[in-house]
């Protein structure tokens, strides 16, 4: 387990938000408390103290290094094991966006009272409610955070139980991303056309990026990887692509979204995908569905 701790980087991100949200109290709505349900039963939910629209850029933010991190890793110790030969171009990716991110928070804050008046006014019905709620700037600042750290991970003789057993899901954690990769270029640019554009292998290439760069996880990666690279060479290097070319295509992004997965990663959070695979997941060679075909 060394060996693939050894070629791997953690990065971990630590993205905080403002979602410019006060709780909503009865008494902003005039109600009188002790006729509504208790909070086990009911809540009144909230309101938006400040335009949602201007927060909206820092959850892209968050959601564009969290893609970065995606597009190499997976996730491992509560941020991304990434290959050590990646680790330097991702950083630098990284701290660009947090550059970014830290422009437009003072852009924000420079704004902040003239944007809260702004959003006052265009709900004037609700002005009272709104003000009720409002904070001042330095809560804001505080929340608004983004940081990044990178380190290597090695065991420790005798206390490293724990550790290898989480390391070693990676490979399953990887086939998990893979699948769901797929199903949704499957979703997106495949299902249902005769033919498609050079622009419908940007996601298949980017499932062979990663798969490359983690093929030292398993001996079964490496072969995958082999696969998808055989396929992308037998197709026109320009044009539309059809006829038995798509065929092929499809026929490997079939592959990558029906990987065989011994389990689903506990930290996996969807659990709507997390039931698809659950129900069609094996370990033995599948034909492909008719609706795969035209």
């Amino acid at each position: 387990m060394n060996e693939i701790l050894s070629k791997l980087v953690v990065v971990s991100l630590s993205i905080s938000l403002w979602t410019g949200r006060k709780k909503l109290s009865p008494e902003d709505l005039g109600l009188d408390f002790s006729k509504l349900p208790p909070e086990k039963l009911a809540t009144l939910g909230s309101k938006k103290i400040c335009d949602p629209e201007k927060l909206a850029v820092f959850s892209a933010l968050k959601r564009r290094a969290e893609r970065q991190c995606e597009a190499v890793g997976v996730r491992f110790l509560g941020g991304y094991a990434i290959p050590e030969g990646k680790a330097d171009e991702v950083m630098k990716i990284l701290d660009g966006v947090r550059d970014e991110f830290e422009k437009e928070k003072q852009e924000f804050l420079s704004e902040y009272d003239r944007s809260l008046r702004e959003w006052i006014d265009a709900n004037p019905e609700w002005a009272a409610i709104i003000e009720k709620g409002v904070e001042p700037a330095s809560t804001a600042a505080r929340r608004l955070g983004f940081a990044v750290q990178a380190f290597k991970v090695k065991n420790i003789d005798g206390l490293d139980k724990g550790l290898n057993e989480h390391a070693s899901t990676l490979s399953e954690r990887l086939i998990y991303e893979i699948n769901q990769q797929a199903r949704q270029a499957w979703e997106e640019s495949y299902k249902g056309r005769p033919s498609v554009t050079r622009k419908a292998l940007r996601p298949i290439k980017s499932m062979l990026e990663k798969l490359r760069g983690l093929e030292f996880l398993s001996p079964y990666l490496l072969t995958l990887a082999v696969q998808v690279e055989e396929v992308l060479a037998s197709l026109p290097k320009s044009g539309p692509i059809e006829g038995r070319n798509l065929t092929s295509l499809i026929g490997i992004l079939h592959v990558l979204g029906d990987l065989p997965l011994d389990e689903v990663p506990a930290e996996e959070e969807d659990e709507v995908a997390e039931t698809i695979l659950l129900e069609t997941r094996t370990a033995e060679p599948v034909s492909l569905p008719s609706e795969w075909f035209f």
